[in-house]
């Protein structure tokens, strides 16, 4: 199968071209000058097919778009909805392995004990209540656990490393990550973030993709449902204010 990475396709012509390059400098031309640089050549080669199997599978924009696509589409539905419920991010233990959130239909409803995972679907009833029922989505911080190699702790350290693993190494979307855990309140400092936030319903019920992961990180570090209280957007840092429900 031929490859279309092009830093593979360059480092292949390179090498090529460098080991044919040597021993005609070499034998023929006695060159030593040219001789050296085809040994640089076979060497930039070899820097190439580095570069290319480290380069992702998918682009930097195709996961733009793909983001843009899932978050415009859940926005239209609680557009549609008019939900003005904050959402509860769940850990995985009540939503089948993996943190979701859940947009409680009604603003008043109350959020019970959960003693069985909830159903794998869309609508769900949560409680007792008539009114218990919400919507269960997938978002931003549902994946972000697979970037890890291991579950994080409930410390503030630990979920400080973790966030920090996750935006500034992985996703390169901050300069750095300060967490401080006071009760039952998680605060948040991202440094110098690099996604903008957005006045739509969609941030007002389950707040930026940065409050996402680090609300869905927290929810199964902690064990315990986690909402975003609020977010604040200052000089060179957004703060990410969180709370741990009972």
């Amino acid at each position: 199968m031929v490859t279309k990475n092009p830093y593979t396709l360059l480092g292949i012509g390179l090498i090529v071209a460098g080991i044919c390059l040597v021993p005609l400098a070499h034998v023929l031309l006695e060159s030593a000058p040219l001789a050296a640089a085809g040994v640089s050549v076979v060497m930039l080669g070899a820097v190439s097919l580095t570069l290319g199997r480290t380069r992702p599978r998918v682009s930097p924009e195709v996961s733009t778009l793909l983001l843009e696509t899932g978050l415009e589409n859940i926005s239209t539905i609680v557009e549609e909805l008019g939900l003005r419920a904050k959402a509860i991010y769940l850990p995985g233990s009540v939503t089948h392995g993996r943190p979701q959130a859940l947009i409680p239909l009604h603003s008043n409803s109350s959020l019970p004990a959960f003693d069985r995972p909830l159903p794998a679907r869309l609508i769900v009833k949560y409680g007792p209540r008539p009114e218990d029922i919400g919507l269960l989505v997938t978002t931003p911080g549902t994946t972000s656990l697979q970037m890890l190699e291991a579950k994080p702790g409930p410390s503030a350290e630990e979920l400080q490393d973790a966030l920090t693993s996750i935006l500034e190494g992985t996703l390169d979307v901050a300069d750095g990550v300060r967490v401080a855990v006071t009760g039952n309140s998680i605060a948040v400092e991202v440094l110098k973030p690099r996604l903008d936030y957005r006045d739509t319903r969609y941030y007002e019920c389950l707040g930026s993709p940065l409050a996402s992961i680090a609300a869905g990180l927290a929810a199964e570090a902690l064990g315990r449902p986690v909402r975003v209280e609020g977010e604040e957007r200052g000089k060179g840092k957004s703060v990410i204010r969180l709370g741990i429900l009972a």
